[in-house]
C-alpha cells in the first residue's frame, strides 16, 4: 500500500474514533443532563398547578390546563379516583405521593410524579404530571448534536484526504527525480527545491548535497584513475622498449647491462608508485583507529634527530615539552617524514626548516615551515589533489605527489585538521590543530 494511502486510512480511521467516543460521551452527558431537566420540569409543573388547585380550594378553574407544553396533568381524589385529566396513554398506576415514577407506556419510557393537594376540612386530592422521558428539546438536541459530529468527522475526513493528498505531491514527485537519477546513473541531475523551509525540502537539500559529494567524489575517481594510468604508462613503456632493446641480438654487453640498470631503476620507480597507492588507500578507506596517548613532544624530537637532512639545510626547532595527543606513534612518525620531505624538496637548497610544537589553551598545532619557494594561491586549492605536484620540473624526483593526501588521511584519523600557508617566493608552513589527549 503506497504511503499516502496508509497515512489517509490511519488518520480516517483514528478521527472516526475519536468521533465516536466523543458522541458516546456527549450521548451519555447529554442524556443525563436531560433527563435530569425533564424531572425537574416535572416537579416545577405540577407544583404550580397544584397551588392553584390549593388556592381554589379544589375547584378547577375553567382555564385549568390538562396538557402543560407536554406535561399531562390528571387530578384524584383521596381515594384513588380518577377525577379528570389529560393522558398520554391508559395507565394503571397507585398514587406514589411525591415520588417520581418511571413507567413504560407503548415502548416509549415516562416519567410520574404525584402531589398532594391539601384542602381546608377535606380530603386532600391528588395532582399527578406525567411527561415523556425524551420532553422537550433535550431528545432533539442530542440528535442535533450527534448528527453534527458525524458531518464533522465526515468533513475531517475529507479535509485529510485532501491535505495528505497535496501533502504527498511533492514526496512523489521527489520519488520521481530520485528514479529518474537512479535509472540514468546521472548524478549531475539534482532535486527540485521548493520555496518553503520545511523538513521535505530540507531533505531534498541534503539529498543535493550528498549528490555533490558523490559527483565530486566520482570525478575526483575518475581524475585519480586517469592519473594512476599515466603515472604507470611512463616507467612500463620505458621497461618493455628496454626490455625488447635488451633482448636484440645485435646489441653488446654494455648496452644490455644499461637496458638492465633502466629496467631495475624504472621497476623500483614502479613499486614505489604502487607501495604509495596502496598505503594511501589503506589509510583513505579507514573510518578509524586505535588511538592511544602519545607524547608527540619527544616522537617528534627523536625523528628529527635521525632525519637525513641535507648538509646545507638547517633545522630550528622549538618543542614544548610532554605534550601529548591521541594518536598512532607509526602513522604519527609517517606525517613528519612526509612534512620534512617537502620541506626539504621544496626548500632552498642553503635554507632553513623550523619545526614549532606549542599548546596554548589546549590548543596544540605542530608547525613545519620552510623559506624556499612557496605556493600560488592556484597551486594551493590543489595540494591535497593526488599526484599533483607544485614544482613540475622536480617530478623526476622520489616524490610523488601523494604526500600531503596521505597526511590529510591519517589526520583525519587522529581527529585532527590540517592546514597550509604559503606565500610564493617566500615558502610554506604546515600546521597540524590537534585535540589533547584524555587523561
Amino acid at each position: 500500500m503506497k504511503f499516502g494511502k496508509r497515512i489517509i486510512i490511519i488518520n480516517s480511521l483514528i478521527i472516526a474514533l475519536l468521533t465516536a467516543v466523543i458522541m458516546i460521551a456527549m450521548a451519555i452527558a447529554n442524556r443525563t443532563v436531560f433527563r435530569a431537566n425533564i424531572r425537574n420540569t416535572l416537579v416545577d409543573t405540577v407544583s404550580a398547578r397544584a397551588a392553584i388547585l390549593s388556592a381554589s380550594d379544589g375547584i378547577v378553574p375553567d382555564n385549568f390546563d390538562y396538557d402543560v407544553g407536554g406535561v399531562y396533568l390528571s387530578i384524584y381524589l383521596s381515594d384513588g379516583s380518577l377525577k379528570n385529566g389529560s393522558f398520554p396513554a391508559e395507565l394503571e398506576l397507585p398514587i406514589n405521593k411525591g415520588v417520581i415514577t418511571t413507567v413504560n407506556i407503548e415502548g416509549d419510557e415516562y416519567y410520574v410524579y404525584d402531589f398532594a393537594v391539601s384542602l381546608e376540612g377535606r380530603d386532600d386530592i391528588y395532582l399527578r404530571g406525567i411527561v415523556s422521558s425524551s420532553y422537550g428539546t433535550g431528545f432533539i438536541a442530542t440528535l442535533t448534536v450527534t448528527i453534527m459530529a458525524g458531518l464533522l468527522a465526515i468533513g475531517g475526513i475529507l479535509i485529510n484526504i485532501l491535505s495528505v493528498r497535496k501533502a504527498v505531491q511533492p514526496i512523489d514527485k521527489m520519488r520521481r527525480e530520485v528514479n529518474d537519477i537512479t535509472e540514468t546513473r546521472d548524478i549531475s541531475k539534482r532535486l527540485t527545491l521548493v520555496p518553503a523551509d520545511d523538513e521535505l525540502n530540507r531533505l531534498a537539500e541534503d539529498y543535493n548535497y550528498m549528490l555533490d559529494s558523490l559527483e565530486a567524489m566520482f570525478r575526483n575517481q575518475e581524475r585519480f584513475t586517469s592519473d594512476v594510468a599515466h603515472e604507470l604508462r611512463t616507467p612500463l613503456t620505458v621497461i618493455l622498449s628496454e626490455s625488447e632493446y635488451a633482448l636484440d641480438e645485435t646489441s653488446d654487453t654494455d648496452e644490455k647491462n644499461a637496458s638492465l640498470e633502466t629496467i631495475v631503476r624504472q621497476s623500483k620507480r614502479l613499486k614505489a608508485i604502487t607501495d604509495s597507492l596502496l598505503e594511501f588507500t589503506r589509510y583513505a578507506n579507514k573510518l578509524s583507529i586505535e588511538l592511544k596517548p602519545v607524547n608527540i613532544s619527544a616522537v617528534t624530537e627523536e625523528f628529527i634527530d635521525d632525519f637525513a637532512f641535507p648538509q646545507k639545510v638547517k633545522c630550528h626547532i622549538d618543542i614544548e615539552k610532554d605534550i601529548t595527543v591521541s594518536a598512532d606513534v607509526t602513522l604519527f612518525e609517517r606525517v613528519l617524514q612526509n612534512l620534512l620531505d617537502n620541506a626539504v624538496k621544496y626548500g632552498k637548497e642553503d635554507g632553513n626548516i623550523t619545526v614549532v610544537l606549542k599548546n596554548e589553551n589546549d590548543k596544540i598545532t605542530l608547525t613545519v615551515s620552510d623559506d624556499g619557494m612557496g605556493m600560488s594561491e592556484e597551486t594551493l586549492a590543489h595540494v591535497y589533489d593526488r599526484f599533483y605536484q607544485a614544482d613540475p620540473s622536480r617530478s623526476n624526483k622520489s616524490g610523488l605527489g601523494l604526500g600531503l593526501s596521505l597526511v590529510k588521511e591519517i589526520i583525519r584519523l587522529f581527529g585532527a585538521r590540517i592546514e597550509i600557508k604559503s606565500t610564493l617566493g617566500k615558502g610554506t608552513s604546515v600546521i597540524l590543530n590537534f585535540s589533547a589527549a584524555a587523561a
